[in-house]
């Protein structure tokens, strides 16, 4: 079984979730871009296009963002 996670840094915090799909995973983050873009670009219209905003949001040092997918074991192990 694998999962798609997402790591999120910016501003110093880092946000990590995990998603059943890439494309769960991909509108997480566009609702994180558009939910803080007035906060970042307070004068800048965010671009139409989806993975132009995303780009532009990430262009800072320390700001950046993963999506990956990780094999998850199905059987418990307790230790």
């Amino acid at each position: 079984m694998s999962v798609v996670v997402l790591m999120i840094e910016h501003l110093g915090k880092v946000f990590l979730s995990t998603h059943p799909n890439h494309a769960i995973a991909w509108s997480t983050l566009l609702s994180y871009v558009n939910g803080t873009w007035a906060e970042r670009f307070p004068d800048r219209p965010p671009p139409e296009n989806e993975e132009e905003r995303v780009t532009m949001f990430f262009v800072g040092e320390g700001d950046e963002y993963v999506i990956a997918e990780a094999d998850v074991e199905t059987d418990t192990t307790l230790h």
